[in-house]
């Protein structure tokens, strides 16, 4: 192997078509495609042709050694060229009579002389890993040549024997094609083809080298669709994908409910993909919950509510006609007294009721009260006030009238009023129960 840079003139010289390019120094030469050249080799004197020119051929690792051409080729070396390539294909079925009657399962894929014809290289097929000494001596012997052996494939075999592929055209191994590249049976899959080794196979018995031309574009334009025998769901129902026609790019569905075949455009269908059609696949696993949990809301729904906006209608009073109420302004309006419970009025604010009220029938001169109790201070005999209501303003006595008799002195007594108050409320605010004195029961004129 060796590095060449664009700094040396190399050209691209071809011996066989569709053949391996050999790359070679045209020395003083100015070579052009398509210029038909003598190339010296250590077996013998090659004629070929120039396919790549110095000026396209770019900087890369040559492999093999970089050979020189020795002439351009003249009309005598075109001439024994010929000569040669019929001795070859004569020569070709002796030696295959010869690998025959040895083993029967050799085939003799080439066979091919130099200038000279005193190098012939033979290729074979074998099913074994054979070295074939003897088909090399028996060779030699009879082509009386120096022959040199190489096992090949049933492609290799194929590509020197040539021939018309199932398109009808000549093989794309023997008339462009450099290299097998590596095909599968996937690919035949991927590009809706029967797995029929019949219509997917060449004249080699291999896989056809045609399916890895367009499985690219295959597969650009089916990785966005769903696969056939994937089950679909779209607004109108469930379906199960039956072909998809890559050439023509539509797609056949079957429904699930009518049995009806529908086709579609695959343009369409991968733009719905995912939104309005998805896999059931993704739907049983991901949407089945939320589909049950909304099944299960309405059959457990009993009704529902709805808000109605009614007018309200002014209230009206049977026999009365509507008075209009005079607007008030809230400054003007009086203040309600805060409204007190149990009590009219706070205490010690209270109007003294008068003898003639509280008397008891029967019994004159009691007035209904208790005296004071014995201990009881001057002042308190006397009607003073008491000190929590001396900083309050106590409210005037209701002036008597002339069917009222007077009131006692003792009425105006705050202990006897304290002790009223305890007897109207059910307990006394004095030292015992009842208004009474802690001391006892009492007294009684």
């Amino acid at each position: 192997m060796t590095n060449m840079t664009t700094d040396t003139a190399i050209v691209g010289v071809r011996f066989v078509e569709a053949g391996r390019i050999s790359y070679c120094s045209p020395a003083a030469l100015r070579l052009g495609t398509g210029d038909y050249v003598v190339v010296r080799t250590d077996r013998g004197e090659r004629l070929g042709w120039v396919v790549l020119a110095a000026d396209q051929v770019l900087a890369t690792v040559f492999d093999g050694p970089i050979r020189v051409v020795d002439r351009l080729a003249s009309e005598a070396d075109v001439l024994a060229y010929r000569d040669q390539q019929a001795r070859a294909a004569e020569d070709m079925t002796r030696v295959q009579a010869i690998a025959t009657q040895r083993d029967a399962r050799i085939r003799i894929a080439s066979l091919m002389y130099d200038l000279d014809a005193r190098h012939a290289d033979i290729t074979f097929v074998s099913r074994d890993q054979d070295e074939a000494e003897w088909l090399r001596r028996d060779a030699a012997r009879l082509l009386n040549a120096n022959v040199q052996l190489e096992q090949v494939g049933d492609r290799d075999r194929a590509k020197s024997l040539g021939g018309l592929g199932q398109c009808g055209r000549a093989l794309c191994c023997s008339s462009w094609q450099v290299e097998f590249p590596a095909i599968s049976i996937k690919m035949a899959k991927d590009q809706g083809l029967a797995p029929n080794p019949s219509k997917i196979s060449g004249v080699c018995g291999r896989l056809l080298c045609c399916l890895s031309f367009e499985i690219d574009a295959y597969r650009e334009i089916l990785g966005t669709l769903p696969k056939v025998g994937k089950r679909i769901s779209t607004p109108v129902g469930r379906a199960r994908v039956i072909s998809i026609n890559a050439i023509a790019e539509t797609v056949r569905m079957r429904m699930d409910d009518t049995n009806e075949i529908v086709e579609m455009p695959a343009a369409a269908l991968r733009a719905q993909y995912g939104t309005a059609v998805r896999p059931v696949d993704l739907e049983e696993q991901f949407e089945e919950a939320l589909h049950a949990q909304d099944r299960d809301r309405k059959d457990n729904l009993l009704a529902v509510l709805e808000p109605v906006s009614i007018p309200t209608a002014p209230r009206r009073t049977e026999g009365r006609p509507d008075r209009p109420r005079p607007a008030r302004d809230d400054a003007e309006a009086p203040a309600r007294p805060p409204r007190t419970r149990g009590r009219t009025a706070p205490r010690g604010e209270r109007a003294a009721p008068d003898a003639s009220s509280t008397a008891r029938p029967g019994r004159p001169g009691v007035a209904g009260r208790r005296p004071a109790r014995p201990g009881a201070a001057a002042g308190d005999a006397a009607g003073a006030p008491r000190a929590d209501s001396a900083a309050r303003s106590p409210r005037p006595p209701r002036p008597a009238t002339a069917d009222e008799s007077p009131r006692p002195d003792s009425e105006g007594d705050p202990e006897r009023r304290r002790r009223r108050r305890g007897r109207r409320g059910g307990r006394g605010r004095g030292d015992g129960e009842g208004g009474a004195p802690a001391g006892g029961t009492p007294a009684t004129e």
